[in-house]
């Protein structure tokens, strides 16, 4: 069986075009400090259907809408990860 001339084998398994576009894409992503949309959804732990609707609401860190790409600035994620911590309340041992 012959591979399709849009692949290559790497430590044993397909790579594809699409594959290489994103480590392409990831790469400049880097470089420009941002993180793809993929990549802030994983580290949120959210859906896609989350992470589109925390846009619309304004709720999510700023982005770069970037052609039908979209990008986090590092810098918006931290700061919107700051927003969302919360303080330990102060743990009593017992009746003053």
């Amino acid at each position: 069986m012959h591979e399709p001339a849009s692949s290559r084998r790497r430590r044993g398994t397909m790579v594809t075009d699409h594959e290489n576009n994103i480590d392409r894409i990831r790469r400049i992503a880097d470089y420009l400090e941002c993180f793809l949309e993929e990549d802030f959804r994983l580290l949120a732990g959210a859906t896609q259907s989350t992470i589109e609707a925390w846009r619309k609401r304004g709720k999510g860190p700023a982005y770069i809408r970037l052609g039908n790409r979209i990008l986090y600035p590092r810098d918006a994620v931290a700061d919107h990860l700051k927003s969302l911590s919360r303080e330990r309340a102060p743990r009593f041992e017992g009746i003053l």
